[in-house]
């Protein structure tokens, strides 16, 4: 099996739009990513009760469990973060790099 080839076309993106489409999908899932932390915050609040009560009633495995799941989720979500870092930094390459080749 050889090589898959990217058929030619004249309605390929320039470099400049296909750098706009990266930066607006960083900024489109640090979005979501803000959605997701704070769903896990109102959800914390929740649990914990108004006044630190634990309204629930939760039992010491309850919030050991409850810490467990949250403590991977905010893992899974710093993991996402480096990931959209690694992202920034190759836009920002290709941005340079763009730049050098116009001078």
């Amino acid at each position: 099996m050889g090589m898959p080839e990217i058929p030619k076309g004249t309605n390929r993106p320039s470099l400049d739009e296909t750098l706009i489409d990266l930066l607006e999908s960083i900024a489109l899932e640090e979005m979501a990513l803000a959605h997701l932390i704070n769903a896990e915050a109102e959800e914390l609040q929740a649990f914990v009760g108004k006044h630190l009560d634990f309204p629930s009633n939760p039992s010491n495995d309850d919030i050991l469990r409850f810490n467990v799941t949250i403590a991977r989720l905010m893992e899974t979500l710093m993991f996402k973060e480096l990931f959209l870092l690694r992202k920034l930094e190759t836009a920002l390459q290709l941005l340079r790099t763009q730049s050098s080749d116009e001078e």
